[in-house]
């Protein structure tokens, strides 16, 4: 008899428990629906069904199609964003380079034979540190003079080959050179050198272009626009 009583007791507390169980669970649903309808009110799905023109030719103005945003707008907003600074021009930067461009007009004019522009001496060209001065030139007899020097800027000495080759354009000009030196040492030492031009291998010719390389061929200073005539 005790036994069963106590069977009755358990089995009326589970009840109780499963019924409360149950009844926090419904109450629990019902509050998360009641706050997830509330949250979403006003919320409505887009319309993404193609435009019914109801009324005829009657078009939906609030419709915007998709915007594309140019490269360098995007940038802009971006760096501006970031807190960075587009470069300036610099004023003096620009009214150099006009001083620039100014002086080389007046330091030059053109070779009426070949178009080429003659340049005013010295002429001062470079390459790989080697250093080729064109000082001056002169008309001595029958021949034309330049006066020359080189020097070695870099760190390795260098070999010269054949000399300097004297062209008018595409067509090669004779040419002599005293006092070249074969080779230069990485002093920076100026060496002084001439050239000669026969006149009449200068017929109606106002300007040449002088190259020179070394041995291995690696060296090239080209100097064009060299004044022979007047």
């Amino acid at each position: 008899m005790k036994k069963s009583i106590k069977s009755d007791r358990t089995l009326l507390l589970t009840s109780v428990l499963l019924f409360f169980m149950l009844a926090a669970g419904i109450l629990s649903g019902v509050l998360g629906f009641v706050s997830g309808h509330e949250a979403l009110k006003g919320v409505t799905q887009p319309d993404i069904r193609p435009n019914n023109n109801k009324g005829g030719n009657q078009q939906n103005t609030n419709t915007k199609g998709l915007e594309l945003i140019q490269e360098k707008e995007l940038i802009a907003n971006l760096k501006k964003q970031m807190g960075v600074e587009e470069p300036k021009k610099d004023a003096q930067q620009s009214k150099d380079a006009k001083q620039k461009a100014a002086a080389f007009e007046k330091a030059v004019k053109n070779d009426p034979k070949t178009g080429a522009p003659v340049s005013k001496l010295p002429i001062v060209r470079s390459d790989q540190g080697i250093e080729l001065t064109i000082k001056s030139v002169e008309t001595k007899g029958s021949n034309v003079e330049m006066r020359l020097t080189l020097a070695n800027r870099g760190s390795q000495p260098i070999n010269f080959g054949q000399g300097i080759s004297v062209t008018n354009g595409s067509q090669g000009i004779s040419s002599n050179t005293n006092d070249l030196p074969s080779s230069l040492a990485a002093n920076g030492k100026e060496a002084s050198f001439t050239l000669t031009i026969p006149k009449n291998a200068l017929d109606k010719v106002k300007s040449v272009s002088l190259q020179l390389t070394d041995v291995d061929k690696k060296l090239q200073i080209e100097a064009a626009g060299v004044p022979v005539g007047k």
